[in-house]
């Protein structure tokens, strides 16, 4: 079974692993097994990557942090930690240099 860092399928599914990055198997809604770290079963692109750190995030990039994901509105270099998530939806909080908007 493949690993993966992402926490959504290509539709915005949840995965099924509580700890992306990690060995632990990553199953779709359905239970199927990814076919990769960065595919579903049929090829397509999974979304929603963990925190990166201090590195550059791109404009329209998506991140999971506990209890949601974000999206860069304002591309930058992010911060060490993740941020926290901002109190609604559309929300937006500073890492660093880029700004991010709460989407779920």
């Amino acid at each position: 079974m493949a690993t993966a860092t992402m926490k959504e399928d290509y539709m915005g599914r949840k995965l099924a692993n509580a700890t992306p990055g990690t060995t632990d198997p990553v199953k779709d809604f359905v239970g199927r097994n990814t076919a990769s770290t960065t595919t579903d079963y049929m090829g397509r692109l999974l979304t929603s990557l963990t925190w990166p750190g201090a590195v550059s995030l791109p404009l329209g990039t998506e991140y999971w942090v506990v209890g949601g994901t974000l999206v860069v509105t304002t591309a930058g270099t992010g911060a060490a930690g993740a941020p926290a998530l901002p109190g609604s939806v559309g929300g937006t909080v500073v890492s660093g240099t880029a700004t991010l908007t709460r989407n779920e």
